[in-house]
């Protein structure tokens, strides 16, 4: 599979503070791919180094095997050269234009033919859902409108990659959630490559071919969503992709298929699938991880319930530890109830 992005041990310095270190990722030919961490991370700066925004201190960059950026090279190809296009957090189309004139920009700037633009634009008013409007001004666009015009004008110029920043975070609940099936849908027909920045584990589970989670400047995991979301190699990926249950456990022997847990309160269960040593650990467990009304497993008491259409979560003590449990609707416990909670699933990390 062709490489549009390839990155490679990408260091960026300002002063005595690393930004990023030593990441390198391949974003392959039709895939979306995400760069996905909390404010902070590096991931902004390593898309700005791609896009030729920022130079950086030491690594190299290639753009559908281009080299495009490296210092040790002295190579630094200017960002309009580079085959790609960008869509920013606050859209950053122009308000005294037009839908027509805002997508068209690029290729008048580059001076293409009058049929070319035509075409060009009738194409992706088409395949943006924004017929009848192409005379219309931003401001009388709502922000998912404006936030296609924007895709739009990146699309123009059939970029060899797209790279987007945080472009959704701007929008609404609901709009967000639409937005993600368009994006997809997008990529989709126009078989284009997507480099994806975002501090929205849904976002980037949900559209995502391949994720790689940030912290500190450095790449911690890549894979598939389910991947990351199912085996986190560490308690902050762990932490950062979903919703988790973290206490402290003893483990106090091993199973033919695993190891024996041990909660504060004395609650003991098996669990499959993990191997390490006898002693302390971090135990964690997702809501969904936990069966409650079984036979077997440990005994619990409802703290609380909270009714989320077709999950409800609740809150349950184990011994010393609460823990979030979510259920279908069909299950219905009340506060107070005692019943058994079954883990039929979880991960233990180093304290």
């Amino acid at each position: 599979m062709e490489e549009r992005i390839k990155v490679s041990n990408l260091v960026k310095r300002f002063g005595t503070f690393t930004a990023v270190h030593d990441v390198s990722f391949t974003v392959h030919e039709n895939e979306f791919f995400s760069l996905l961490g909390p404010s902070g991370c590096g991931k902004t700066t390593t898309l700005r180094c791609i896009s030729g925004l920022e130079q950086p201190t030491e690594g190299e960059i290639h753009i559908s095997g281009q080299l495009v950026t490296s210092p040790e090279k002295n190579v630094m190809v200017p960002p309009e050269r580079r085959g790609i296009g960008m869509v920013f957090q606050n859209y950053a189309v122009w308000p005294h234009m037009t839908v027509e004139q805002n997508m068209s920009y690029p290729l008048r700037l580059a001076k293409r033919p009058k049929e070319e633009i035509n075409a060009k634009m009738a194409y992706l008013l088409d395949l943006l859902e924004l017929e009848g409007l192409e005379r219309r001004f931003p401001s009388e666009l709502s922000g998912g409108q404006q936030q296609r015009v924007a895709l739009g004008r990146a699309l123009s110029t059939d970029p060899r990659v797209m790279l987007l920043d945080e472009p959704l975070s701007n929008l609404d609940a609901k709009l967000r959630e639409q937005m993600r099936f368009e994006l997809k849908d997008i990529q989709r027909k126009t078989g284009i490559s997507i480099l994806y920045v975002t501090h929205d584990q849904v976002e980037a589970m949900a559209m995502s071919d391949r994720v790689a989670v940030m912290n500190s400047g450095k790449v911690v995991q890549e894979g598939a969503p389910h991947d990351i979301y199912e085996t986190p190699k560490d308690k902050f990926v762990a932490d950062f992709i979903g919703t988790m249950n973290f206490v402290p456990c003893s483990v106090t022997g091993k199973t033919e298929k695993g190891i024996d847990i041990r909660l504060r309160g004395g609650a003991e269960f098996d669990l499959d699938g993990s191997s390490v040593n006898k002693g302390d650990y971090i135990l964690a467990i997702r809501p969904e991880d936990i069966i409650l009304g079984t036979e077997q497993g440990v005994e619990c008491e409802v703290d609380v319930r909270i009714f989320l259409g077709n999950v409800i979560e609740y809150r349950v003590r184990i011994g010393e530890d609460l823990l979030r449990v979510q259920t279908n609707s069909s299950m219905r416990f009340e506060p107070g109830d005692r019943t058994r909670a079954f883990i039929q699933n979880g991960l233990v990390f180093p304290k």
